[in-house]
């Protein structure tokens, strides 16, 4: 990482740094607490990106080089260098895992204590060595089997039980990624998965507490994240992308891919129209001997509808294998750059039989318009994620060794659980 003459490192804690490490592009946002409320942004930058697909690091000088020349453009606007940086993850391990444990405990009222008990217990019950955990979320309470408890403490009881929401991923991908980051002698100081990220980026207050699916359009992986009573409740990821509706296209037209990415941006549509049968969409030929040919726009818009609708499909049967359609809303906010396709939205409500709007992002002072799609409410989620209050067990970056010690409920015999029972309650 080079640093600029007369900048000096930040030492600031309301300020921080975020990467949003895409299969496109990699995105740096440089942010600062203001003292009467709000996040401005003092740096931004973003550069094309490579080295990577679906989220994972398939050539690691090549996804270093990107990295550095996005950091160095943010650093160069806010006037200071990074040290450290939040970083989003995006790949088709992620997934989510519930787990439910009781704890007995005395007659008493519930305490801070009790609920650390009943949350270590519950850390100790997930055993997945080839994952790493990202987020520990409680999602909710029971006292004496009595559900629905947002928070027990002041309450009395026997038991104490708690519904853990774990979001996990693949452990060999993640170290792949903090490898990346460090080697461009940067510091990953949390990690944050990508639709969870969005949808702290896009949505509103009445969607987090109604319920509500967001769907993340990225270029080479879709991912899904389901939130309930201000709660992540969900999350899925697929390993289709934008870059996949470009390849069916390059194909499906006999062009090349360059070519195919722009024939996408200005013509592509995932919905006919009455005037398609009419128009032809120019190639550009595939070799230098071949001539410019055209090809109905019709048939492009099937190839865009047909892999568009597959992605769908897809993530609505991962909603129904997991039960989760009862909680998840009336309501589905698309964001990612495959969002702005024309006619996905109105394709998105016709698969899910739900309201479908494309997502901005919001709450942020001094983000450049250029950088206000859809296509950067992962940014934008990540660096609000950092500064607002989260409901989660765990902080900092994951886990990534594998040998993380592992409590249990009952250790010993009488005398040692009459110990343990001592150290907690005095």
């Amino acid at each position: 990482m080079s640093f600029f003459s007369g900048r000096s490192r930040s030492a600031n804690p309301d300020i921080v740094a975020i990467l949003d490490v895409g299969s496109s592009k990699i995105v740096c946002f440089i942010g600062r607490q203001e003292v009467e409320g709000g996040i401005r942004i003092l740096g931004a930058g973003f550069h094309a990106s490579e080295g990577l697909r679906a989220g994972v690091v398939v050539d690691m000088e090549a996804a270093e080089n990107s990295i550095r020349h996005a950091v160095e453009k943010a650093e160069r606007e806010a006037g200071l260098a990074i040290s450290a940086v939040y970083v989003n993850v995006s790949t088709r391990s992620l997934r989510s895992r519930h787990i439910h444990v009781n704890t007995e405990f005395s007659n008493a009222e519930v305490a801070d204590r009790d609920l650390s008990r009943v949350i270590d217990t519950a850390l100790s019950e997930f055993s997945e060595p080839d994952h790493a955990i990202l987020h520990a979320i409680p999602m909710n309470w029971t006292v004496d089997d009595e559900r629905g408890i947002r928070d027990p403490r002041g309450m009395f009881g026997k038991q104490l039980g708690v519904d853990m929401h774990f979001v996990t991923a693949g452990v060999g991908v993640l170290r792949n990624l903090v490898h990346c980051v460090e080697r461009c002698h940067l510091r990953v100081a949390g990690m944050i998965a990508s639709s969870y990220a969005a949808g702290v980026g896009v949505l509103v207050e009445d969607e987090f507490d109604l319920g509500v699916t967001l769907i993340d359009m990225g270029a080479g992986i879709t991912t899904a994240a389901v939130f309930r009573d201000r709660t992540l409740a969900f999350v899925d990821a697929v390993a289709v992308g934008g870059r996949n509706v470009t390849s069916d296209i390059a194909r499906g037209l006999t062009t090349p891919f360059e070519a195919a990415e722009r024939i996408k941006a200005i013509y592509g549509s995932a919905l006919e129209s009455p005037d398609d049968d009419g128009q032809m969409v120019p190639c550009p030929p595939m070799g230098a001997q071949d001539e410019l040919h055209h090809e109905p726009l019709t048939l492009l818009t099937s190839v865009v509808r047909s892999r568009i609708e597959e992605t769908f499909e897809i993530l609505k049967g991962r909603f129904e294998s997991a039960g989760i359609e009862s909680f998840s809303g009336r309501r589905i906010v698309l964001t990612g750059g495959a969002a702005q396709l024309s006619g996905v939205a109105q394709l998105a409500e016709y698969t899910f039989k739900k309201r479908v709007r494309v997502g901005l992002p919001h709450g942020l002072l001094g983000l450049p318009d250029t950088m206000s799609g859809p296509d950067f409410s992962v940014a934008s989620g990540i660096i609000k994620h950092v500064f607002e209050k989260k409901h989660e067990v765990i902080s900092g970056p994951p886990d990534l060794s594998g040998k993380r010690a592992r409590t249990r409920r009952y250790a010993g015999g009488n005398f040692s659980k009459s110990l343990k029972w001592f150290r907690e309650n005095f």
